[in-house]
């Protein structure tokens, strides 16, 4: 009862949040920014299924090998900036991006980080499954709310600060599946769809969010089509 208790207040508030990223968007109109939301490359705590929140975690070789691959794959076409979660994980895949795309600069925010779990930090997902369930309620850690919250006031400052641009932007799984879960109108629901690492997911901000495509990776060998 109480875990549905929680699930069921953790739905109205990201309803809540959802309804004033609308009324902020809604005043920011006139054109078209696209956002490109890449997860980070492997780790080897991926690879063990070992819960990483914000415990700083560098990319294996093949998380290397899987940056490489997604920016050759978005180098196909133009990228003005790209932005990143300051965890190395993340950092490392979005300076292979950015040398790729032929930009120097990476802006680093703190609110794409993934969510910090708190005691389930460290811990096999198998075990944090058993220990605290659905994951709501696990102690120390931030709210899925908290975690939409921060990804939504950086989305707002990209739109701000790159109109009409396209931007790369390098986070983790939680975070992005939250964005994906509040602005997709419904396509992506978090916890149906594991998000692989080193996908593209992109958003395009037109008076309104629209989501092209998602978990898109090197291997689909599909086209960057908008």
């Amino acid at each position: 009862m109480a875990a549905e208790a929680s699930e069921a207040a953790w739905t109205e508030s990201t309803r809540r949040r959802r309804r004033e990223g609308e009324s902020w968007w809604a005043r920011k109109r006139g054109y078209m920014t696209e956002i490109c939301l890449v997860r980070h490359g492997e780790t080897d705590w991926n690879l063990e299924k070992r819960t990483q929140g914000i415990t700083d975690i560098p990319l294996n070789q093949t998380g290397r090998d899987q940056a490489l691959a997604t920016a050759e794959m978005l180098r196909s076409e133009p990228w003005d900036a790209v932005y990143s979660s300051p965890l190395k994980r993340a950092h490392e895949t979005a300076q292979v991006i950015a040398a790729h795309l032929g930009i120097e600069a990476i802006h680093l925010r703190r609110g794409l980080q993934e969510r910090h779990f708190g005691d389930a930090e460290g811990i096999l997902a198998s075990e944090r499954k058993e220990r605290f369930g659905n994951g709501m309620d696990i102690p120390g850690a931030e709210t899925w709310d908290e975690v939409l919250h921060r990804g939504l006031v950086v989305l707002r400052t990209i739109v701000r600060d790159h109109p009409g641009d396209r931007v790369v932007v390098v986070s983790h799984g939680g975070t992005i599946m939250n964005l994906l879960g509040s602005l997709s109108d419904g396509e992506v629901v978090p916890g149906e769809v594991a998000l692989a690492n080193a996908s593209a997911n992109l958003l395009v901000w037109d008076e309104r969010w629209q989501l092209k495509w998602y978990n898109r990776t090197a291997d689909t060998m599909l086209p960057l089509d908008r």
